[in-house]
């Protein structure tokens, strides 16, 4: 089994993997590396107790045989240069050491850790026990509990130490500059930390309205946030979904059965990746009236269920996301009969990503106007509309397209 993970098949799949993707992690797999081991031996020499959520994790493990089993090959299967750390009880230490402390800014791109736990747990994904034990619901469940705990630190005062203009601080002069913060609104720059009550304060800062007007064109979608353009999938079915490598992800699961899904059948989607250290306030795509809302909960460091080692998994689990992982969703009925109903899915793609939506059914909002925000991991958006609803895109659309929130995407004509 471990024959299959050679260097080759780990690069790939690291290549591909959506925290690379999307800049939560360098380009180079080298540098991920030479952190985690620094990382790990750092934790190794931990002598505090588990915090409570990663002690219930470890009971989780210890109480269930098929979790056990699970947990045995996926560190069995792991080739040793893949992994810095020394059984399961160096893991958990390593996973407590990240939930209890909050992310540096690191101005060289090429070193940035920004997602810590992604970095630690993609190479056990390669493994077929591992990939089976991040998709098993109740270790799914404690592992979700483990980045709520790390939330709750992340929106503690306690979590402010890394936003200071000295050092890897976020408000560091480099920062500022590579961040764009001046294009943000700063509660208070001659305060400490500037201000912010914590570092997720910081993470979901707002904009301010001048720095992103919202596109005038009365037949323009606009973007619902900074973020760089997927994919764009049409003609999705109902239970044959978007197309992905080798299966498909219905729409129906997307939208989690909802009555209105099969408005939506034989539509189309645009996904969008969230820059990590950029803006994580969503808006309004299109005027209308807000018909329902919820938050869906889902997988954590999942991939793709494929029939083999596949090292292009995470590559296809970018779609598969909108299906599995939390997400939240958000029925926009526009005030234009031709363009209907549209619903954005904002995505927690890894990390914490907790989703807050901030309207209600029953409000009616405006282009540009927002609707929720993330907390800090790694996100996405998903645009969904119905087939009768078409859209002409701005530009030509490529995978590397930069969109800036509440800009034009495209315009909606009727065919």
């Amino acid at each position: 089994m471990t024959g299959d993970l050679t260097q080759a098949v780990v690069d790939a799949q690291y290549k591909n993997s959506f925290a690379r993707v999307a800049g939560y992690l360098p380009d180079n797999r080298q540098a991920v590396t030479a952190w985690l081991t620094g990382f790990a031996d750092q934790a190794r020499e931990r002598k505090e107790e588990l915090s409570p959520a990663v002690a219930a994790l470890k009971q989780e493990i210890e109480a269930d045989a098929n979790i056990q089993m699970l947990v045995r090959g996926m560190l069995d299967q792991l080739p040793r240069q893949f992994r810095p750390f020394q059984g399961l009880d160096h893991l958990l230490k390593c996973v407590d050491q990240v939930i209890t402390t909050a992310p540096e800014y690191h101005p060289n791109l090429n070193e940035r850790i920004l997602f810590p736990l992604s970095a630690l747990f993609a190479p056990l994904s390669l493994t077929r026990p591992g990939a089976a034990l991040l998709r098993l619901p109740a270790f799914n469940t404690a592992l979700q509990n483990v980045l709520t705990a790390w939330c709750v630190f992340l929106d503690s005062p306690q979590s402010r130490y890394v936003l200071t203009e000295t050092g890897n601080g976020w408000l560091s002069a480099q920062a500022s500059e590579q961040n764009k913060l001046d294009e943000y609104v700063i509660p208070d720059r001659g305060a400490e930390h500037w201000g912010f009550a914590s570092f997720n304060d910081y993470f979901h800062r707002k904009i301010k309205p001048q720095a992103r007007p919202v596109a005038t064109d009365p037949n323009a979608v606009v973007a619902p946030g900074d973020a760089t353009l997927v994919r764009i999938d049409r003609n999705i079915g109902r239970t044959t979904g978007l197309p992905l490598k080798g299966q498909g992800y219905a729409l129906a699961d997307i939208l989690n059965h909802h009555a209105y899904t099969d408005q939506f059948t034989g539509g189309s989607a645009i996904q969008l990746a969230v820059p990590a250290t950029g803006y994580h306030r969503w808006h309004a795509p299109v005027d209308g009236v807000v018909r329902h809302v919820e938050t869906v909960p889902g997988q954590v460091f999942s991939v793709a269920e494929t029939a083999g080692l596949d090292p292009t998994a995470q590559q296809f689990s970018l779609t598969a996301a909108a299906a599995a992982n939390t997400r939240g969703l958000i029925f926009i009925e526009s005030t234009a009969p031709r363009i209907g109903m549209v619903c954005l899915v904002p995505i927690g793609m890894s990390e914490v990503s907790s989703i807050t939506i901030t309207v209600n059914e029953g409000q009616e909002v405006k282009k540009g106007d927002e609707l929720g925000y993330f907390s800090y991991g790694g996100s996405s958006h998903a645009l969904i509309f119905r087939p009768e609803t078409k859209l002409t895109l701005t530009g030509e659309a490529s995978d590397d397209q930069r969109l800036l929130v509440n800009s034009s995407i495209g315009q909606f004509r009727v065919q």
